[in-house]
């Protein structure tokens, strides 16, 4: 099985191949201290699988990432380090806002960063935990948004709503928690009752033929939701975006999300020696 190359938005942590930082030639040559072919193969493969680390571990902080507005830019989107900040207030609410931004399309507003993927890459995921916070007021919602496409765009979702109906209104139907978006599907509420004041890691991924939601409670790893559903054709993720909710009735609200995670299987050919993670580490021990 292909294991996964792994960069982090957190500062002084590098792309590890195998849960080690990637070495620099020197490190690899000391690490393999024999001189046969197999020594050089297993050599370059290493340097190889980081040079694919290194090429895409384009952030080493939140800070690195290249964001842009996505429909309507929030007040406030601040960075520091693995974490960030995402403000909604009054001079966005739907009242305040101009002519040409009236329409609720523009009640959702956040920030986009892609995800470097140009080719398929199936077997990727990205994550973000997000801290829900309980001092948020009905209408609140809080989301990681991804985009996918091979050419047709699709919008998986997971969101914390409070005091939201699936069709998005409050009042009759008033929901609190999670719930997840596929296009052709809709919101899907989930059963779960968490904890406020706590931070929950939010994870969606794209396999050959499905995309993957999970929530993870981050305080404990423990994985509390997942669900999977077709993936309408999607060949990679393409963007994430962090967005909330600014109608007005919710008032202004802050959303904290921290440590922005992108995970990509290596191309083939950078894994074509397998068994190099356990080559690597029993070679180290000698």
């Amino acid at each position: 099985m292909a294991r996964q190359l792994r960069w982090v938005a957190a500062e002084g942590r590098l792309p590890t191949v195998f849960g080690r930082p990637c070495p620099t030639y020197a490190t690899a040559a000391r690490w393999f201290r024999g001189r046969g072919p197999k020594d050089v193969q297993l050599r370059n493969s290493l340097r190889g699988l980081c040079t694919v680390a290194a090429s895409v571990a384009v952030a080493t902080s939140a800070n690195a990432f290249v964001w842009t507005p996505d429909r309507y830019a929030p007040d406030v989107f601040t960075t520091a380090g693995s974490n960030i900040t995402l403000g909604l207030r009054a001079s966005g609410f739907q009242a305040n806002r101009n002519a040409s931004f009236s329409s609720s399309f523009y009640n959702y507003q956040g920030m986009a960063t892609s995800t470097g993927f140009a080719g398929a890459e199936t077997g990727s995921s990205v994550s973000i935990e997000m801290y829900v916070d309980d001092s948020w007021s009905n209408g609140t919602r809080a989301g990681f948004w991804t985009t996918m496409g091979n050419g047709n765009l699709t919008f998986p979702i997971i969101e914390y709503t409070k005091g939201t109906s699936t069709g998005g209104t409050v009042g009759a139907s008033e929901f609190t928690g999670f719930r997840w978006w596929q296009s052709g599907i809709g919101w899907t509420q989930t059963n779960l009752s968490v904890a406020t004041n706590a931070w929950y890691k939010m994870t969606i991924g794209l396999t050959a033929s499905l995309v993957t939601f999970e929530i993870t409670d981050a305080a404990t790893s423990t994985s509390i939701f997942s669900a999977t559903v077709g993936n309408l054709g999607a060949e990679r993720i393409d963007n994430v975006i962090l967005n909330g909710h600014n109608q007005g009735i919710a008032g202004e609200y802050d959303i904290q999300y921290r440590n922005l995670e992108v995970n990509a299987i290596p191309a083939p050919g950078a894994l074509a020696l397998l068994g190099v993670g356990g080559l690597l580490g029993g070679r180290r021990r000698r």
